[in-house]
């Protein structure tokens, strides 16, 4: 959280003791207020086989950035919608993101929006879950992953998005890439995004990225 700004009150005398006394006062009610929200957040744990916490995050292939400029988000049985915007996407595929968002409603529809720096081209896709509820269920189970040279057993508390070339959006769920499982598989259609100019970074990418897209191409299938 970035810290609060200070206050200099200027002068002394009687307005600077009582703007004093009201910073004093309100620095209280703040400290109490995060007091009581820690002690109900500490309630329920937020990792361990038992956790409620639940995320949501997006990836691109190694050598395939991306930038993600929308991403809605929409609960239709809780009729609840937010949204999340990543931006820039790196590697690795099929591996937990980077970035991430807590999410405590069941997430049902999806509308995500990229730009592949490797096609110069941006994707839109609207993708709903139709068997949301079950995806839900399965992220319960615990499952073992590796971390620091120890075995660690916890729900696939992550569901994530890969974006591949061509269009090709893949959803898993999982707490590490050793154990992600497969849960939707869905397709993008191009999108002519005429508002958004990304010359300046598609050159950058270039740059880091050029050599290998000679040698190799772009892939569009086989994700």
């Amino acid at each position: 959280m970035a810290a609060e700004p200070s206050i200099r009150i200027r002068g002394n005398g009687q307005r600077g003791n009582i703007m004093s006394i009201k910073t004093l006062a309100i620095s209280f009610c703040v400290l109490v207020l995060l007091g009581c929200s820690d002690q109900g957040e500490s309630e329920t744990p937020m990792h361990g086989p038992n956790s409620a916490y639940r995320s949501i995050g997006v990836v691109a292939p190694e050598h395939y950035d991306v930038w993600v400029d929308k991403f809605f988000i929409e609960s239709l049985s809780e009729n609840v919608g937010w949204r999340r915007p990543f931006g820039f996407v790196t590697c690795c595929w099929k591996s937990p993101p980077l970035s991430r968002a807590e999410w405590q409603t069941t997430p049902e529809l999806f509308l995500i929006r990229w730009f592949s720096f490797a096609e110069q081209q941006s994707y839109e896709a609207v993708i709903r879950l139709e068997n949301a509820a079950e995806i839900v269920e399965k992220m319960k189970e615990p499952a073992p992953y590796e971390r620091y040279g120890k075995t660690m057993v916890e729900p696939r508390d992550t569901l994530v998005l890969g974006l591949a070339p061509g269009g090709t959006v893949v959803l898993w769920i999982m707490n590490g890439a050793e154990n992600a499982i497969e849960v939707g598989r869905y397709k993008a259609k191009p999108f002519n995004n005429e508002k958004s100019d990304y010359s300046q970074w598609v050159d950058e990418y270039l740059e880091k990225e050029g050599e290998y897209l000679r040698e190799n191409g772009v892939k569009l299938d086989g994700w």
